[in-house]
């Protein structure tokens, strides 16, 4: 059987499963009279295991699968810095705050007399009394930062298949075809269907990306001979900061913050520690994900390595089948790009339908389940968002991962205004929600190339990030010589 064939006959089977769970769901909510709440809107609490892969599909996607192995390939063994330390300090951090988060949010539905804790970040900053420029500011923001990252899923996963199977000269078709699928699956299948994509999504990377490191470290002899080969090839790869200068101290500082902080700022991510079913629940996922971290990743750095000795100036999308075709039986070709598929479907349909989500809670004064028009306007919204990463998926960048990184860092700013509904003092408060204004104001134009990134030999964001820590630090310290104890609305 053929790379071809065997690749057709896994996506026909993911498909028919996709088209089989997404029926059934949809099934149920019309038998069961399942509300708006339940079927779009995080209604339901999830237990341990769906709490556990909807975080760490929302982490771990095509930004894995594809990202992680080309930026070892590309900028050496001091990415695991970037990477490996990052997520597992992300998941150390979250069991802590995380926590605070959910008991938080019981005392805000308490105050406002709600029947329901709020389970987007919409909902939060509305209970806690913000007003409601801030709140669409928010929104605003986090949509324009989020779309950079679901741009990637689609442009890694698309460019992927088109070198598997092309169709036609570039990589649109198969964009608008996942694109297209993208909709279909959450718009039928609702919440539940993309926490059940997740958890496929965490099966198949875990065991593809062994199975491949596993068949690239034999294949260079073992680990020793693939570190061996790599240094007669690229010394630099084995040092900080590589051979290409990026994983220098400020860089990997502002990725460190800038990801450690995403639970925090990105709704689908901040949903996911709220709808947990409970505490428990939440910090045995937690854990977990420290664990998945460097399960996921450590094996993405021997495929990187193996890279440089396959396939060093090959552009991503084609280097990683030619070593799968190289290394790995042809089963595992197939399994790889069915993977890409799942990782990037389930991280972009969580990120459009939050998105949605977010836009439908903060457009009215009421709860979100009681919006009538709930369902239409999370649905559209997610289809313009989609639209407008599709189109800018058909440009060219050089890397998922630092194009992604913008992705990170502009919603990163936004922590102040979050962290500003649990303080009382209405200066204070505006001092935090300023300074993320301020900071996105001139984040976006350093993005865009209107501003410089570099002022006396500081990157721009790190300095953002220096003046937003000092305000925060001079807020709590203040807080705590007042003798404040909690927001109360």
């Amino acid at each position: 059987m053929s790379n071809t064939v065997l690749l057709l006959t896994l996506l026909a089977a993911y498909l028919l499963f996709l088209a089989g769970t997404a029926w059934r769901l949809s099934y149920n909510s019309k038998t069961n009279k399942t509300n708006t709440n339940s079927h779009y809107l995080f209604g339901s609490g999830f237990g341990f295991l769906l709490s556990f892969f909807g975080i760490a599909a929302s982490l771990f996607s095509t930004f894995t699968l594809e990202g992680m192995p080309a930026f070892f390939k590309n900028h050496g063994i001091a990415s695991w810095v970037f990477l490996g330390i990052t997520d597992v300090c992300l998941a150390a951090l979250l069991l802590y705050f995380g926590l605070k988060m959910r008991h938080f949010a019981r005392q805000l539905a308490i105050n406002n007399n709600k029947r329901r804790t709020a389970k987007n970040l919409t909902e939060w900053l509305k209970q806690s009394g913000l007003p409601k420029w801030v709140v669409i500011f928010f929104v605003a923001s986090v949509t324009v930062f989020m779309i950079p990252y679901i741009t990637i899923q689609i442009k890694g996963t698309a460019v992927m298949l088109q070198t598997a199977i092309p169709l036609g000269e570039t990589h649109l078709l198969w964009s608008i075809m996942m694109v297209a699928l993208m909709m279909t699956y959450s718009w039928f299948g609702g919440i539940k269907a993309i926490f059940v994509t997740d958890m496929v999504q965490g099966l198949v990377l875990l065991v593809t990306v062994w199975a491949i490191a596993f068949f690239a470290i034999s294949a260079s002899g073992g680990m020793g001979n693939l570190f061996a080969q790599v240094a007669t090839i690229e010394p630099a790869l084995l040092s900080a900061p590589g051979p290409k200068g990026v994983l220098n101290w400020q860089f990997l500082l502002i990725g460190f913050i800038s990801i450690v902080l995403m639970p925090y700022v990105q709704p689908q991510l901040f949903t996911r520690v709220l709808v947990a079913k409970s505490d428990k629940a939440f910090a045995r996922s937690t854990m977990a994900l420290a664990v998945f971290a460097i399960l996921v990743i450590l094996p993405t750095l021997f495929i990187g390595l193996r890279s440089v000795l396959v396939a060093q100036n090959m552009p991503e999308g084609h280097f990683l089948l030619n070593l799968i075709s190289s290394d790995a039986p042809m089963f595992f070709y197939a399994l790889f790009i069915v993977g890409v598929l799942a990782a990037a479907m389930s991280t972009a349909d969580s990120q459009l339908m939050a998105i949605g989500t977010e836009w439908s809670s903060a457009m009215t004064e009421q709860d979100i389940q009681k919006h009538p028009s709930a369902k239409v306007l999370v649905k559209s919204i997610g289809a313009v968002v989609a639209l407008v990463a599709l189109a800018l998926a058909q440009t060219s960048f050089k890397s998922l991962i630092l194009f992604s990184i913008n992705s990170f860092i502009g919603t990163s700013l936004l922590l102040p205004i979050v962290l500003a509904t649990a303080v009382r003092s209405q200066a204070h408060r505006w001092l935090l929600i300023i300074s993320s204004v301020v900071a996105v104001a001139i984040f976006l134009p350093v993005v865009l190339g209107i501003l410089p990134k570099m002022i006396m030999g500081l990157r721009i964001e790190l300095i953002l990030y220096a003046v937003q820590g000092c305000l925060l630090a001079w807020v709590w310290l203040s807080k705590k010589s007042s003798g404040e104890t909690s927001y109360v609305v």
